[in-house]
């Protein structure tokens, strides 16, 4: 293991205490606690005192592997953007500032693996059938935001809304945290693209990291867009929307997707492309058109942030991610408003505070520890 100083900083910011006064409340000099970040191991004595004040254990400040630690993130780029190993190193950079976090979870439930024998189309419809029956999805309809939602949490997947740094070109990006499953969310990702973009990284997560390596592996990719597009479109949709478009007009056409969409919040392209796979005869472009149906749509940060309240930022959080959520709570007692603020993606530092308060009541009035097996 490696002495790693830099969470003497990242602890004593969550607990509001400024280096000056944890190098006083230990009895060395602030030069010292400097040292000691940069690099150079404390005494015995003056560690189990650091760990002491910080409320923490001697491993907080002892690297494992990177590589064993947290995963090197596995993604899709948006648009035209291309994955390079610089741009998953910003995800890691990203993915690390919860390294503290999930270090302080406790032990990870038992979390559905799902196996694929070759990365072909039966294996494909194999697997995103086992996850549309995880989700409860109907077997007639999309798969909806909620369901979805739901589906990550049977998986044990940790979703986390973050604004992204413009370095990382993606609408989310998975990857494992000292064993606990995240995927992290683009602030910024419209509510129509989430659906796929969650699924997508998922189907990741349920694969348990097969192929995930440091390199860019474009057939992975392929293989969980072509599972991602099984789960949110079931055969009898497909069928129905192209027997609707048939015989019509190309402008009639994009006018019924638009219908369809806005029916069961999804875009034009996936399902576009979708009945082609099925019907040689069709074919539509729809870019254009796609990109300004979505701007009827709001993104997953302002649908989060469209109250002032904090009860109903509490409230969609717990739609969006319940597990993240009773994890903060077990926590709460031990991370400041800011770095509260820094772990749900708020900025205001009065309505981290806010939250906060809503946190407390919400631990106090329900008992949910049995069923997330949270300690307190």
């Amino acid at each position: 293991m490696e002495w790693n100083g830099i969470n003497i900083k990242t602890l004593a910011k969550g607990k509001d205490i400024t280096l000056k006064q944890l190098a006083a409340d230990i009895g060395v000099s602030r030069q010292s606690v400097g040292e000691w970040i940069k690099g150079q191991l404390p005494k015995g004595s003056h560690l189990v005192t650091l760990c002491k004040i910080l409320d923490t254990t001697p491993n907080s400040f002892f690297n494992i592997n990177q590589s064993t630690a947290i995963s090197v993130p596995a993604h899709r780029a948006k648009g035209v953007a291309k994955v390079t190993p610089e741009r998953q190193k910003f995800a890691l950079e990203h993915a690390t500032e919860y390294s503290i976090f999930f270090r302080n979870v406790k032990e990870p439930r038992i979390v559905p693996v799902v196996r694929a024998k070759d990365r072909n189309d039966a294996c494909a419809r194999t697997v995103a059938k086992k996850l549309r029956d995880l989700a409860g999805a109907g077997k007639k309809e999309p798969i909806t935001l909620e369901e979805t939602f739901q589906l990550m949490e049977k998986l044990g997947i940790y979703v986390i809304i973050k604004e992204f740094p413009s370095t990382i070109k993606a609408y989310a990006f998975y990857t494992k945290i000292h064993s606990y499953r995240a995927v992290f969310v683009d602030y910024k990702t419209n509510i129509i693209d989430l659906i796929f973009a969650l699924l997508h990284e998922a189907i990741h997560a349920v694969r348990d990291e097969e192929h995930v390596n440091a390199s860019y592996d474009k057939e992975e990719e392929d293989f969980c867009d072509l599972v991602a597009n099984y789960i949110q479109f079931p055969e009898e949709y497909i069928k129905l929307v192209g027997n609707t478009l048939t015989g019509r007009p190309k402008s009639h056409q994009i006018n019924q997707l638009k219908f369809f969409g806005r029916e069961n919040i999804h875009a034009l392209y996936g399902i576009a492309k979708q009945i082609e796979k099925i019907d040689s005869n069709f074919s539509l472009k729809v870019g254009g058109a796609d990109t300004n149906f979505k701007k009827e749509f709001i993104s997953i940060g302002d649908t989060l942030f469209s109250d002032n309240e904090a009860a109903f930022f509490l409230d969609r959080l717990k739609s969006v991610s319940p597990i993240f959520v009773y994890a903060v709570i077990a926590q709460l007692e031990g991370i400041s408003d800011r770095r509260l603020g820094e772990l749900l993606g708020i900025e205001h530092l009065l309505y981290a505070k806010a939250v906060r308060a809503e946190l407390e009541k919400f631990k106090t009035k329900y008992h949910w520890r049995d069923k997330y097996n949270f300690p307190l």
